[in-house]
């Protein structure tokens, strides 16, 4: 993401989507057509994990930059593949514009 405001809508969809798995893996709700019942944040097991700020430090989240930072990290361990996950329940457009983001700044510092 560019900006708080993308930070915010990528927080809000991880930890929507955590909550739908929270349900299935505790089986601590239902499953209406397809989809499991999300789990409010406040009653997330661990939930500390799933704040904004652990978030950001603990995942590969956050402006190019620093994401481009946390890579060089693990291309300093020798890790040389990173598997990117755009959903984790983000819209399309915006899984258009992270994945955009990724391709013209972040892929460039790898080339």
């Amino acid at each position: 993401y560019e900006n708080h405001q993308g930070r915010d809508i990528v927080v809000a969809a991880i930890q929507k989507s955590m909550g739908m798995f929270q349900n299935l893996f505790r089986n601590l709700g239902d499953v209406k057509n397809g989809f499991p019942k999300t789990i409010p944040f406040e009653d997330l097991f661990e939930r500390k994990q799933y704040e904004s700020n652990a978030m950001e430090e603990n995942l590969m989240l956050g402006s190019p930059n620093q994401v481009i930072k946390k890579l060089k990290l693990y291309e300093s361990l020798g890790v040389d593949q990173f598997v990117y996950l755009a959903s984790m329940g983000l819209g399309h457009e915006e899984q258009k514009k992270s994945l955009a983001l990724f391709c013209n700044e972040v892929i460039p510092e790898f080339s």
